[in-house]
C-alpha cells in the first residue's frame, strides 16, 4: 500500500455503534471505462466533484476518518489517500489496500460515483440498530446487492483479504464480501444509483430533487435486515 498526504442504552457489542465507531473507505481509482476513460473523481455534479460529495456524506454520517483509494488528487478533501497495488487493479485490490488504513472496528465502503451519497450513508447507518454478523449492505429493488454501499466489520474484511493475498488483483468484490455474514438493507428506487455512464451523468445533472435518506427501510420495517444468503450479484 502506498500513501500520499491529503490536504443512553447500552448496545450489543456486535452492532456498528459499539466501540470506537467507524471509518469510511471511498473507492476512486477506477479507469472510468464506461465513461469513455473519464476520471470519475474529477467529474462534477451540482458544482462539486463526485468524490468530494461522497467524502462529505461519510463525514455527515459520523465517520471517524475518510480514506480515499485512488490517485492523490482524488483525496484532497479526505484524511488519507492510499493506492491499490497494482494501480487499476480493481475494486477488490482497492479494498485490500484501504482496509489496512482503517483504525475503527467498523468500516463504511462507498463508491466515489454514487448519485445520492448522503442518502446511501444514512441508510447504512440504520444498521446500527441491528445485531450484525460481519456487516450489512444495500439491496436495490431488483434484488442486486450493492457491495460498494456497505457497512462491514473491519476484522472480517482484513482476514478475508489476507487469505487471498495477491489474488485480490483484478478479482471481483464477491471473492471477499460474498463469503461474509451480511444483512441486506432494502432501499427504494434510485437511492443506490451510481454514475458510471455518460447517460447516467447527464441524467444526474438534470435532476434537481435528491433522493431522501428515508427512502431506506430501517430496522423494524418490512423487509429490513434480511441475511444476504442468496448468491451475490457480481460487481
Amino acid at each position: 500500500m502506498t500513501e500520499a498526504p491529503a490536504p443512553g442504552n447500552q448496545r450489543p457489542a456486535n452492532t456498528p455503534e459499539a466501540g470506537a465507531g467507524f471509518d469510511a473507505l471511498v473507492l476512486a481509482g477506477g479507469r472510468g471505462t464506461r465513461l469513455g476513460g473519464a476520471d470519475k473523481a474529477a467529474l462534477t455534479l451540482h458544482g462539486q466533484r463526485l468524490v468530494d460529495r461522497v467524502i462529505t456524506a461519510a463525514r455527515s454520517a459520523g465517520a471517524n476518518q475518510v480514506v480515499v483509494i485512488g490517485p492523490p488528487h482524488a483525496g484532497t478533501d479526505a484524511d488519507r489517500v492510499v493506492r491499490e497495488e497494482p494501480a487499476y487493479g480493481g475494486p477488490l485490490a482497492a479494498l485490500a489496500a484501504g482496509i489496512r488504513a482503517v483504525d475503527s472496528e467498523w468500516v463504511m465502503v462507498l463508491a466515489c460515483d454514487l448519485q445520492h451519497p448522503l442518502a446511501v450513508a444514512t441508510a447504512l447507518r440504520t444498521a446500527s440498530g441491528m445485531e450484525l454478523g460481519d456487516g450489512a449492505l444495500l439491496e436495490d429493488e431488483e434484488g442486486h446487492l450493492q457491495w460498494l454501499a456497505g457497512y462491514y466489520r473491519t476484522a472480517a474484511i482484513t482476514a478475508a483479504c489476507k487469505r487471498l493475498g495477491d489474488e485480490v488483483a483484478n478479482a471481483p468484490l464477491r471473492r471477499v464480501l460474498g463469503e461474509l455474514e451480511l444483512h441486506r438493507i432494502p432501499v427504494g428506487e434510485r437511492l443506490s444509483d451510481d454514475i458510471d455512464t455518460p447517460q447516467a451523468l447527464a441524467t444526474a445533472r438534470q435532476s434537481t430533487k435528491p433522493v431522501e435518506p428515508d427512502d431506506a427501510r430501517g430496522p423494524g420495517q418490512p423487509g429490513a435486515g434480511r441475511q444476504a444468503s442468496a448468491p451475490p450479484t457480481p460487481n
